[in-house]
């Protein structure tokens, strides 16, 4: 399993920037669809349909931004790990918060924010969702 190394570095700051960005992006638009809806007109005719579609979008919309700025905790988070190894000081970039064992490579690749290996993702997703399972 190839895992991270200092020498990775600023290809993950890139990518951590990179991450932040979009997710930033995506909450000003949230920001501005909201700002959009609360500007409608106050005398303009909306059957049930039409109020039920305007509570689904915005209820997918407080949820992709709730989702957004949760990833962008995980994200700042990361670059502060990152940042910690690049300042001499000890870097728990690329090892897992809770087992301390090294996160496969491959996995930090797709999701350079990621604090957990897959085994422990596993677990904390598992404990997040007991409603889920049946």
């Amino acid at each position: 399993m190839d895992t991270y190394n200092s020498s990775l570095a600023p290809r993950f700051s890139q990518l951590l920037a990179q991450r932040e960005a979009e997710l930033r992006a995506i909450l000003r638009a949230g920001g501005s669809l909201a700002d959009q809806g609360e500007r409608a007109a106050p005398h303009d005719v909306m059957d049930f349909k039409d109020m039920a579609t305007e509570q689904s979008l915005s209820t997918i919309s407080e949820a992709k931004a709730e989702h957004a700025a949760q990833d962008l905790a995980q994200v700042l988070a990361a670059r502060r790990r990152l940042e910690d190894g690049s300042r001499g000081k000890a870097s728990s970039y690329g090892r897992c918060l809770d087992c301390g064992e090294a996160i496969d490579l491959r996995r930090l690749s797709a999701l350079p924010e990621t604090p957990y290996c897959t085994a422990c993702q596993s677990i904390h997703e598992q404990a997040r969702s007991p409603a889920l399972r049946h």
